[in-house]
């Protein structure tokens, strides 16, 4: 459900599994839309009171819907699967046809064309969610530090160049950065109607982030811990495996010795057997050589003269 209502608002964006190249584009796209997203309502607040030149309002009016149109063009032309992309962002091109500065100006259908600023908003806002979003599972310091410090310093530009209390438009810098971070020192204060509205929005996206950087800081130290610790067991590993290596080694080294102590052992048991068995058979031969040998008689008995008798 969550995954599908952005398709249903016609807010979608690009798909996740176009190539790489192209989802870069389109979150370069949400980029340059931020600071519209901060622009457009101070825009329309300073037209209701007449606090802005016309024709500079309709040159600004063409700049977004231009960025509007960009975008379709551009992520239109480079998505692999079009139609799926234009139905699951059916809203731009409905903000497109009703947003053009001069086509529905004087007619009857101009309320309903002043309507299509609301769809530009949500629009602009949820492109600045999808990056609020990427951010936080990112737990990257570096692309929250620099969001922060965009919006912000553009914040006070824009109020301090608009608003009649700020003498110069550092002086807004200075005034978002004390609102942002809630110090809140009081010197410096909006005056209009459009720049209070214009800080009730900065005063929101300032906290928001601030908070957002809070627990990014967290993040950020307790996966410095976590590297640490997956660190020092990938050193333990190691050693256990070094130890592991050398016992085995020894083990090898321990066997290669008693198979030569048992060869040691078999060759003299072999040699032992062998000297018992030769000593059998010269013992044997040598019984066998007295029982062929026979007795031998004395000379007097080969002549047939007694040598007892005398002469």
């Amino acid at each position: 459900m969550t995954a599908r209502w952005p398709r249903w608002f016609g807010l979608a964006g690009v798909a996740p599994d176009e190539p790489l190249p192209v989802r870069r584009i389109g979150h370069a796209f949400e980029w340059v839309l931020i600071p519209l997203a901060l622009w457009l309502p101070m825009q329309w607040s300073l037209e209701s009171n007449r606090q802005i030149d016309a024709h500079l309002a309709e040159l600004l009016g063409w700049l977004v819907w231009s960025v509007f149109v960009a975008e379709a063009l551009v992520l239109g032309s480079l998505v692999g699967d079009k139609p799926r992309y234009f139905r699951s962002n059916w809203l731009n091109l409905l903000i497109i046809v009703f947003g053009i500065p001069t086509l529905w100006a004087g007619s009857p259908w101009a309320t309903l064309a002043r309507g299509a600023r609301l769809l530009m908003m949500a629009s602009l806002l949820t492109n600045a969610a999808h990056v609020v979003q990427r951010m936080l599972s990112m737990n990257r310091l570096g692309p929250i530090l620099g969001a922060i410090v965009i919006v912000t310093t553009l914040g006070g530009l824009i109020i301090g160049y608009f608003d009649p209390a700020f003498a110069r438009p550092l002086d807004g810098i200075w005034w978002a950065w004390v609102t942002v971070t809630t110090v809140g020192y009081g010197d410096l204060v909006p005056q209009t109607p459009a720049a209070r509205m214009f800080a009730i929005l900065l005063m929101i996206l300032g906290v928001s982030m601030i908070a957002l950087l809070s627990a990014s800081l967290v993040s950020f130290f307790q996966a410095e811990e976590e590297r640490e610790a997956a660190r020092v067991r990938r050193l333990i590993w190691t050693k256990l495996q070094q130890i592991e290596s050398e016992a085995e080694e020894r083990a090898r080294h321990n066997d290669a010795l008693l198979h030569r102590l048992a060869a040691i052992e078999l060759a003299l048991v072999r040699a032992v057997e062998h000297r018992s068995a030769l000593e059998q058979k010269i013992e044997r031969l040598l019984a066998q050589h007295h029982l062929d040998a026979p007795d031998t008689p004395s000379r007097g008995d080969d002549d047939g003269i007694d040598p007892t008798s005398t002469s």
